[in-house]
């Protein structure tokens, strides 16, 4: 697992379950308009698979970490 990638993933599905929030307050006070709460929730469930994605990845080892001599 890459903490980079995995912290912008995390950031990604924040970002966009807050504006999922916000779709559903706007929707509830106003005119509902379907697409954009269908596109937020499009965007969250791809941000979920992007935190599952990182999550399940193995972590990389440094080369002084590995037996140079061992073939894989």
């Amino acid at each position: 697992m890459n903490k980079k990638t995995f912290t912008l993933a995390v950031l990604f599905l924040i970002v966009t379950l807050c504006w999922l929030g916000f779709i559903i307050y706007w929707d509830l006070t106003r005119k509902p308009d379907i697409f954009d709460t269908v596109l937020a929730v499009l965007f969250v469930v791809f941000g979920i698979a992007m935190v599952h994605n990182e999550s399940n990845k193995k972590k990389r080892r440094h080369l002084d970490e590995v037996n140079k001599y061992k073939i894989p």
